[in-house]
């Protein structure tokens, strides 16, 4: 019974160090800690007020991170769809019309809304510098009264 014991405690760590040597080696290395999680600076959001002027003067462009579904029930005029999971294709057609600099605002909605974080760093990680997040985004603005529009996004 002891040496069954053995074994089994053999071929564990033996999986182990194989799995442990396989991810080290692997391009799609699994990370063995997470990185903890960043906090957005407060130079990364932008004031309701301010992103409403940016609007109005068309300066920048404004970026919906959430849903299809959410953009087409009610989105800022104007604002790119530009979902997560729908980043990289699209994201390859909208990059011929921006600079690293162009002025750009991610928006979701609500407080815990984490799709415009996300939004903003993929689009830092493509060499955009100036990007801002409008905190409570699509929330803030319809409850400020600003303008709105419903409908898919423009082909």
């Amino acid at each position: 019974m002891f040496r069954v014991g053995q074994r089994a405690l053999f071929i564990l760590l033996l999986g182990a160090a194989l799995g442990l040597i396989s991810n080290a080696v692997s391009p799609k290395r699994i990370p063995l800690i997470a990185p903890p999680k960043q906090a957005p600076k407060v130079e990364e959001f932008i004031p309701l007020e301010k992103a409403h002027e940016m609007w109005q003067s068309g300066n920048g462009f404004f970026m919906d991170a959430r849903k299809a579904a959410d953009y087409e029930a009610g989105h800022i005029p104007n604002a790119l769809s530009l979902p997560e999971e729908e980043f990289a294709p699209n994201y390859s057609k909208l990059a011929p019309m921006l600079t690293p600099d162009t002025p750009i605002v991610a928006y979701c909605d609500g407080t815990e809304c984490e799709l415009s974080h996300r939004l903003a760093a993929d689009l830092k990680q493509q060499g955009q510098t100036n990007v801002h997040i409008l905190y409570n985004g699509w929330t803030a603005w319809k409850a400020a009264g600003y303008p709105t529009a419903t409908g898919p996004a423009p082909q």
